[in-house]
């Protein structure tokens, strides 16, 4: 089974991203910003710059990954998810930027400010950045997900674009179309593809005889299976019309039952759609 990109990222990727926080933390010491070039020397400015960066990029960066998990879950804008997050997630990294500033800068040992005026300005400089990292934290996964992959037991790894292409696949049903997305399914799964579920930035597919996971966001996995009959029903599914069985209502949410006995849920955006294509009743 492909392994699942961490939440909470890799080590690697971790120090990669503090180290450059690192960087950025140096050069401000050096060239002392907001006042504090004239209020320290070098060595005391760098070790106060490097200490709110890593502070801050700590805090962020785990707010920054829940809030695109959460906007995943529960078919949230991420934007909306993100921006919201960061406001809490000031919260607390004002109160530990101005412990943190009291303690170690000379200038404000034992002073601290006012709490409101703090948290502005956290919040000014964190709603940006976070967005920033979240867009190249999105990046970075979208080119691992088109890396190819290479299977060797029961794990896989990416392997280099200039590998030799893998032997083609059995031909797919021509009830299914032939989009590019079934070539990236183990072969041990056929090419009876029923739904596709988003898990963190890869999806997990499942068809008539298991389910793996595959390193690809939905939308370009949506994108490859152009010619298959099937429709997104939420953020975070897209649903093969072969593979339901039925809808039903759960609460006041749509389910659609699948063929093997999964429920997809069906956002409100999409009830309309499905409506118009005879999945559920008009009624």
């Amino acid at each position: 089974m492909t392994r699942r990109h961490p939440l909470m990222g890799t080590p690697r990727e971790w120090a990669i991203d503090l180290a450059i926080a690192g960087a950025i933390g140096a050069f401000l010491g050096v060239i002392g910003p907001f006042g504090t070039y004239q209020a320290a020397g070098a060595p005391m400015r760098i070790a106060y710059w490097l200490g709110n960066l890593w502070i801050g990029f700590g805090v962020l960066s785990l707010t920054s990954r829940l809030a695109v998990r959460t906007a995943e879950r529960v078919d949230l804008p991420v934007w909306f998810s993100l921006g919201l997050a960061i406001a809490v997630g000031a919260a607390p990294l004002t109160l530990i930027l101005r412990l943190y500033s009291a303690l170690i800068w000379p200038p404000n040992h034992g002073l601290t400010g006012p709490l409101f005026g703090t948290y502005v300005q956290v919040l000014i400089l964190s709603e940006p950045l976070a967005f920033v990292f979240y867009y190249l934290m999105d990046q970075r996964w979208s080119r691992a997900a088109d890396r190819p992959v290479e299977t060797t037991g029961a794990e896989s790894r990416p392997v280099e674009a200039i590998a030799a292409p893998a032997a083609a696949p059995a031909a797919a049903p021509a009830a299914l179309g032939a989009g590019a997305f079934f070539e990236r399914l183990p072969a041990r799964l056929g090419r009876e593809l029923l739904c596709l579920r988003m898990e963190d930035h890869y999806v997990r597919a499942h068809t008539a005889r298991g389910s793996d996971l595959i390193l690809i966001p939905l939308k370009v996995a949506i994108a490859e299976l152009e010619g298959v009959e099937g429709l997104q029903v939420h953020r975070s599914w897209w649903v093969a019309r072969g593979a339901v069985a039925r809808s039903r209502l759960r609460g006041r949410q749509v389910v659609l039952e699948l063929t093997n006995g999964l429920e997809a849920p069906v956002s409100r955006a999409a009830v309309a759609r499905l409506k118009a294509a005879g999945w559920i009743s008009a009624d």
